[in-house]
């Protein structure tokens, strides 16, 4: 199995921030380690590789490989073309042109256009619905859905769409038609793309825009001094696709088939958080009430905000929808169409490929975990010293499940432990959380100032959240600003070794001032990058402060509507 997603247990602080964005309740296990600390590490075998945990991690425990660095290693000594994802022109708004190019420029044996796949694809689902192929349908270009029904819908497969991803479209495009049979390296926005790859064999490199634009960094790579113009790109043996392109948006396959079929019964659902629930809706309904296509992409916001698009600083949400809106009216403008209004890519399509290429088969032998019977989950209960229904019902999320029946699930399945939960903590450390068994007014006042201390304790570490962000940008800067002025004196000092033969008593006194201003320059330095690790400390400490005084309240406030619903 692919470990796509990894864990460093240095850096986890056992906040449960991955449990509670993880739409796979399998995926994440609790363990205490040698010195106490309570980690959280991930089961691969249920992973779907998503990466929302990789963007909620703010102890940046989390992360995600690909294959950028095998790429450009490999690049040397093999012919690989490569495919850029539909999302390239939110991931390098403005630049992805000159982006493409860098790649025909140094060593890619040719540069194809995913937009034109996933034009591809929609014929492919426009055809299939057409000769009763695919009635009731989910679509698939998102790998990490696909995982998801094959870990826990295995049964449900079947509904997964026949018709290949967009990325595996052009794939099979260029392997059947154009003749290439050269590896190929995809430009893609996820790290879930590989588990499509390793599944179906049509690419060998998941390149993720956020590991590419790391690589450029480090060779000094600035393509917003030669900024592209306009929306067209020459990429080899094809046209630039057209309304594919919107793929990465939700309902861009939604808006695709209905341009081609008008009365199709299309959905769509986009986020974690929403589409893995509806998904297990979709599968408890009967097929009758199916819709005949329900899109599912797992990032909220579409393949444009995936974890490894590398945006999170430079553009929000609305700038990737507004770049996306600017694809779809490009695309529309060059869309072409016959007399009677039929796509004239569909006839190209029709002539040059064979339906049948672009279906795809799926795993079968996933195996969700057993439902535990009451008995087993009373017993887990008993663990947390949970005895009460009340008990039962806290629901404060602090563990990161979103009910305390799913911790004591976690627990009686050995994914979690009794001491995560921290009413349980609370009571094996002496210090029971406060239940309330009086309702009086005097009771309630004492909550309501506790509630008001904890609130201005929690202003208070908020305040200075912000003074460390401000401390470390002025940090980042002087360190940036100090570097320069080091990275100038280091070239003097070697412009000077360089230029003599030897050092006399003359040239001496320069070298003495030179590496004087060195050393300054260096001390400056070290100070600036302490201050700013300092800085990062505080902001960590004070973020622990407020996610322990926020737990303090959820569960004061839930004793508070006990106390009430007692006196009442």
């Amino acid at each position: 199995m692919l470990e796509l997603i990894g864990v460093n247990e240095e850096r986890c602080i056992g906040c449960n921030a991955c449990i509670r964005v993880c739409p796979s309740p399998e995926a994440n296990s609790v363990k205490i380690l040698e010195d106490g600390r309570a980690v959280t590490v991930i089961n691969n075998e249920k992973c779907i590789a998503c990466g929302e945990c990789v963007k909620v991690c703010k102890a940046k425990a989390r992360d995600y490989e690909d294959d950028t660095d095998k790429f450009f290693k490999d690049l040397k000594e093999r012919k690989i073309i490569v495919i850029a994802h539909p999302s390239i022109k939110t991931a390098f708004p403005g630049t992805w042109q000159s982006v493409l190019k860098w790649f025909k420029q140094n060593g890619a044996d040719g540069v194809y256009d995913g937009s034109y796949g996933a034009d591809i694809c929609t014929w492919g689902y426009v055809r299939a619905i057409e000769q009763g192929n695919a009635k009731n349908v989910i679509s698939q270009h998102c790998p990490a859905v696909v995982r998801y029904m094959e870990v826990y819908h295995p049964d449900d497969t079947k509904e997964l769409s026949p018709v290949h991803s967009p990325v595996s479209c052009e794939a099979i495009y260029i392997r059947d038609f154009i003749k290439k049979n050269y590896a190929v390296a995809v430009l893609s926005p996820c790290p879930a793309m590989k588990l499509e790859f390793s599944a179906t064999g049509h690419a060998e490199y998941n390149i993720t825009f956020k590991r590419l634009k790391e690589y450029f960094r480090r060779k000094k790579v600035d393509f917003t001094k030669n900024v592209e113009k306009g929306e067209l790109y020459d990429f080899d043996d094809q046209v630039q696709g057209c309304l594919g392109g919107i793929f990465p948006v939700p309902g861009g396959l939604k808006l695709n088939l209905a341009i081609n079929m008008p009365d199709i019964v299309a959905i769509s659902s986009d986020g974690a958080q929403n589409v893995y629930k509806e998904l297990d809706q979709y599968c408890e309904l009967p097929s009758h009430r199916h819709p005949q296509v329900f899109e599912a992409l797992s990032c909220s916001g579409g393949c444009g905000c995936g974890c490894g698009i590398g945006n999170e600083d430079e553009q929000n949400v609305l700038e990737i929808k507004s770049i996306m809106r600017e694809v779809e009216i490009d695309a529309r403008n060059r869309r072409k169409t016959s007399l009677n209004g039929l796509d004239k890519q569909f006839k190209i399509f029709d002539d040059r490929i064979n339906p049948r290429s672009l279906m795809r088969n799926y795993e079968t032998s996933g195996k969700p975990e057993p439902r535990p019977t009451d008995k087993e989950l009373e017993d887990a209960y008993a663990k947390l010293g949970k005895k009460s229904d009340y008990d039962k019902k806290i629901d404060c999320g602090a563990c990161g499940y979103n009910t305390c029946a799913q911790m004591a699930w976690a627990v009686y399945s050995g994914r979690n432990v009794p001491s995560n939960c921290i009413r349980c903590a609370k009571s094996s450390s002496g210090g029971a959380a406060p239940v309330i068994t009086a309702a009086d007014n005097g009771k309630t006042a004492q909550i309501a100032e506790k509630v008001s201390g904890f609130a201005n304790n929690l202003l208070a570490d908020i305040e200075n959240i912000y003074a460390s962000l401000y401390s470390i940008d002025s940090a980042n800067q002087k360190s940036a600003s100090m570097s320069g002025i080091v990275v100038n004196i280091l070239e003097k000092v070697v412009g000077f070794c360089s230029s003599v033969e030897s050092i006399d008593s003359d040239n001496l006194p320069m070298l003495v001032s030179t590496l004087e201003k060195l050393q300054s320059a260096v001390s400056s330095l070290n100070e600036n990058v302490t201050e700013c690790a300092t800085g990062s400390a505080t902001i960590r400490e004070a973020m622990q402060a407020v996610a322990d005084a926020t737990t303090e309240l959820n569960v004061m406030a839930h004793d508070m509507v006990a106390t009430l619903s007692d006196k009442y």
